[in-house]
């Protein structure tokens, strides 16, 4: 059987960030991705001939600062874990495989809706990319069952390193909170890396506009943003499943000193969370 292909404009949204940063923004660069590039030129028309045309508009800057810190923040962690298991959920045109240290020599395996692991197949064939990773379809909207990653290869016996930016926010606060009780039946030693949006009282004026403005763009391709949270409810939501927190920080914080004062376009804001947790 076929399967149906479903693009997702955020994921494409989010790879034409990636791809456009270290072309349109200065040095130092938080992130290099061509094979997203090579991704976005496969469509028509491709959000990242939006990004290279106009640089300076301010939803396209905060989303090359938000795509780029949140990836190179799970690469620093990557290189250095030595868990070679790596999950990454709600995957879209997530490039982590090729920017894994080659000492890790790491398994890969991705989960996104079936239609959109179709999509993904689709492009990476089309684009000449070699696609290692492992799919596994599944919809979190419907809640998640970790023995689908024993099923798909993954010994749940060894730490396992969860890669979930992105997404959380697409999620029912519930249903996030129950995804972290999911996940905390993984093995002791498993990390999980992952993103929030703060509570709007807790944003300041750059975050709450581009709130607004890409909540608006994913809500009429229907993937709207339902979930945010402060840090002290999410340091909660945590300590309900038993995970240890390690790191909760802003996104603008994570990139490295004197960042932004090189930066024409870029600028910090005050709305994406990123956290590292252990079991």
């Amino acid at each position: 059987m076929i399967e149906e292909i479903t693009p997702s404009q955020t994921a494409l949204f989010s790879a034409a960030a990636r791809a456009a940063h270290p072309i349109v923004d200065q040095q130092p660069h938080l992130l290099r991705d061509e094979p997203a590039a090579q991704l976005c030129k496969l469509v028509t028309p491709s959000p990242l001939d939006f990004q290279l045309a106009q640089p300076e508009v301010g939803v396209l800057a905060a989303a090359r600062l938000s795509a780029c810190a949140r990836s190179r923040y799970a690469d620093a962690s990557l290189s250095e874990t030595r868990v070679d298991q790596v999950v990454v959920i709600g995957a879209g045109l997530d490039t982590t495989a090729f920017r894994l240290p080659s000492a890790l020599d790491a398994k890969v395996w991705l989960i996104d809706r079936p239609g959109v692991l179709a999509w993904r197949t689709q492009l990476f064939d089309r684009a000449g990319l070699p696609d290692t990773t492992r799919h596994i379809a599944a919809d979190l909207a419907e809640g998640f069952d970790v023995r689908l990653l024993g099923r798909a290869g993954v010994d749940l016996h060894r730490p396992v390193l969860v890669v979930w930016l992105g997404v959380s926010m697409y999620l029912h606060p519930a249903d996030c909170r129950t995804f972290l009780g999911d996940l905390s039946e993984l093995a002791a030693g498993s990390k999980l890396i992952f993103d929030y949006h703060l509570a709007p009282e807790f944003r300041d004026q750059p975050g709450a506009e581009y709130a607004k403005a890409v909540a608006a763009m994913a809500g009429h391709q229907g993937e709207p943003w339902q979930c945010s949270s402060t840090p002290e409810e999410m340091g909660k939501w945590l300590a309900e499943h038993d995970w240890q927190l390690q790191e909760d920080v802003d996104e603008s914080s994570s990139v490295p000193e004197g960042f932004f004062a090189n930066q024409e376009h870029l600028q910090p804001m005050k709305l994406v969370r990123l956290v590292q947790v252990m079991r």
